[in-house]
């Protein structure tokens, strides 16, 4: 258990990264953090019935090339955090320093908690107030109701025989600790034990897309928790948001990201395979083809919803074909009633004789890009169908293969869940 002791209003705060640089930094190749610059910022959709998708240039001196991915420190929205000032009856600027109660056993505080900050800088910058509360934090919240109702009502949720209710009411929804605290308004948690419950904010991943004399270039689409409950507010995505506000001249943290399983071939046959901003790292393995000799054929497979509304980067990889960097280009378009195919594993399987022929007979590598649950499944499982139906081999024999190739980084997956 800890203690907090209230300074005064104080004039001094920590600087970001303060804190968060002498952290682990999860998956870093090693590269020490740096402090980036925003070159360019610019919509790349802006039809209501897409996701928005901006491309973002930043001025780097660390060393990426066609494949890479690094870590980008996010931070909670300004608005947001507020509200959880105020709803906890914080002071933004007034000092405080934990300490372990006399007579307790020591236990650590999380390392992500700085013993002497202010509610502002660890709400913005140190915490994750999106995440989905744990049991343990719904049962200290119930603890800390005044009205017995709703002690009983947060109690039963973190039982185990409310295990049912708090995913359809809490997990299902998404809701936030802001979301709960104001659905509980009797709560009134201590806010030096709320630290000790509400995990880090971790750094966010993106792919280069392509790489420039002044740095590198990435995708993202602004994300959004989509409510199913009327009357519900969608939940914004936290670091989209965050990237999403910057503009030229701008300032992010970035990393380099160990990349062990994603590595370009660059004389070998490849198989390209992504939907949505999954594209935007073969913009770059495309753009590294120019410069080799006797490259090897390239297939490219997207998947996007509309050819006129979100074809990321589909003037660059049509400029790719006609230079011949890029062998041929199968498009799908799940929202396109006149499109040949919906999804990426419906060319798939109608190519299938194609590319089960470059994959055994000319030993293509094969690169997924996207969504681990609907594009990275998906494609496995359609490669394992023409495996069987053109390989002659049964599906536990095409399942088989598949796993040798990711052994011998022939089949490399960048997906996200």
């Amino acid at each position: 258990m800890f203690t907090i002791e209230w300074g005064d209003e104080t004039s001094w705060t920590h600087t970001f990264p303060h804190g968060v640089e002498d952290l682990l930094l999860p998956f870093s190749d090693g590269s020490p953090l740096e402090r980036s610059t925003v070159r360019d910022i610019r919509l790349l959709t802006s039809d209501a019935r897409v996701k928005m998708v901006y491309e973002v240039e930043i001025a780097t001196a660390a060393s990426y090339g066609p494949g890479d991915s690094f870590g980008v420190l996010c931070e909670n929205s300004d608005g947001e955090v507020e509200s959880l000032l105020e709803r906890l009856a914080l002071s933004p600027s007034k000092s405080y320093t934990l300490t372990v109660a006399e007579g307790t056993k020591p236990r650590l505080l999380p390392k992500h908690i700085l013993l002497r900050c202010t509610p502002w800088y660890t709400l913005k910058y140190m915490v994750d107030v999106h995440s989905l509360p744990k049991k343990v934090l719904i049962k200290f919240l119930g603890e800390s109701c005044g009205d017995q109702r709703e002690r009983e009502v947060l109690g039963y949720l973190a039982s185990k025989e409310g295990s049912g209710d708090l995913n359809d009411l809490v997990y299902q929804q998404g809701l936030t600790l802001l979301e709960l605290l104001r659905l509980f308004p009797s709560c009134q948690p201590l806010f030096e034990t709320l630290l000790q419950f509400l995990p880090r904010l971790t750094p966010r991943y993106y792919s280069v897309s392509r790489v420039t004399e002044q740095g590198v270039k990435f995708v993202f689409n602004v994300v959004e928790n989509i409510r199913s409950t009327p009357n519900m507010q969608d939940i914004p995505g936290v670091c989209s948001t965050f990237l999403s506000s910057l503009s030229p001249s701008s300032t992010i943290y970035t990393y380099r990201r160990k990349n062990e399983s994603f590595t370009l071939s660059q004389k070998t046959p490849m198989i390209l395979i992504g939907a949505g901003t999954g594209v935007s790292p073969f913009l770059g393995f495309l753009d590294n083809q120019s410069s080799v000799v006797d490259a090897g054929r390239v297939t490219l497979i997207t998947g996007n919803r509309y050819k006129d509304l979100d074809s990321i980067y589909g003037h660059e990889f049509e400029d790719h074909v006609t230079s011949g960097n890029l062998t041929i280009w199968h498009r799908a378009f799940s929202r396109d009633t006149e499109s040949k195919w919906r999804y990426v594993q419906d060319v798939i399987r109608a190519k299938g004789e194609e590319i089960v022929r470059e994959i055994v007979d000319e030993g293509a590598a094969v690169f997924v890009c996207g969504d681990a649950k609907g594009l990275g499944r998906g494609v496995w499982d359609a490669l394992v169908e023409v495996l069987a139906e053109w390989g002659g081999r049964t599906r536990e024999e095409g399942e088989a293969m598949l796993k040798e190739m990711r052994t011998a980084k022939r089949y490399c997956e960048d997906i996200w869940s």
